[in-house]
């Protein structure tokens, strides 16, 4: 039950700042496409669920923050702060696989006729349109949204209300993760960028030995009839590397959760 009290307010408020700054950036959540209403509102319902969970003596620690505008200023920055680091380490999960798609589709030709995404907010290929529906669809599938809400709580049992103080190691935990989207695009596309540099090089042996052939016409169905049938064979392994990858995923959230509490 909440209690109407000004520490109590000062806390749900608290709690609502971090979760909705939070489901701002999260994937999926926080896409383009989602009304702002479906965000308030699933902003307000964690905040609901999680508030009387919350220990008591948060209440008492954020006393000190009504009396002044500067430690007010200061705990909206801390929470603004932790919302912004978590969204953005989860983004940086979903980026690294749309990356992937969009250097397989380029190769294969797709990105002659751009399309656009309403849920991404950007012009893309066919082929990363289908690959983000096949990802959201599995990941949705084996409840792997479950990691997000729960770090949302765990962002409340690491750092209390009002207890944020970045280290100098968060700056090498994010660049970390920033540059870990480059080698998860690398290792999901590798296999087809194999299998297309052979059909590319396939390509090039008929023009030295059919110099009639048109092989610049005859490389775009050839590459996507080789792209599509790797992807296929290797889409059963997808939901297994999936669930590995959002789990290391999950170890860097918690990772930059440490680095940003006392």
């Amino acid at each position: 039950m909440f209690a109407f009290s000004t520490e109590a307010i000062l806390t749900a408020a608290a709690t609502f700042l971090r979760i909705s700054c939070i489901i701002a950036l999260l994937p999926l959540f926080g896409e383009a496409n989602v009304p702002v209403r479906v965000r308030i509102l699933l902003s307000v319902a964690l905040t609901v669920g999680i508030y009387p969970l919350l220990p008591a003596s948060y209440e008492h620690q954020l006393v000190a923050a009504l009396s002044d505008v500067a430690p007010l200023s200061l705990l909206i920055i801390r929470e603004m702060l932790i919302g912004l680091v978590i969204g953005y380490t989860a983004k940086l999960a979903f980026d690294g696989i749309v990356m992937a798609a969009n250097m397989v589709g380029l190769q294969m030709g797709f990105n002659t006729g751009s399309i656009f995404m309403p849920d991404s907010d950007e012009q893309t290929n066919g082929f990363s349109a289908l690959h983000r529906l096949l990802i959201i669809l599995i990941f949705l599938a084996l409840n792997m949204h479950h990691i997000y809400i729960k770090t949302i709580w765990d962002s409340f049992v690491v750092i209390p209300i009002g207890q944020a103080l970045p280290t100098g190691q968060l700056q090498d935990i994010l660049l970390r993760v920033s540059g870990a989207v480059f080698s998860t695009s690398l290792q999901l596309a590798a296999p087809l960028l194999v299998g297309l540099l052979f059909s590319t090089a396939a390509m090039g042996l008929i023009n030295r030995a059919v110099p009639q052939a048109n092989v610049f016409v005859l490389s775009f169905p050839t590459n996507f009839f080789v792209g599509l049938f790797i992807y296929m064979a290797l889409l059963p392994l997808l939901p297994g590397w999936l669930q590995s990858h959002f789990s290391e995923s999950q170890r860097h959230l918690l990772t930059a959760l440490v680095a940003i509490g006392r």
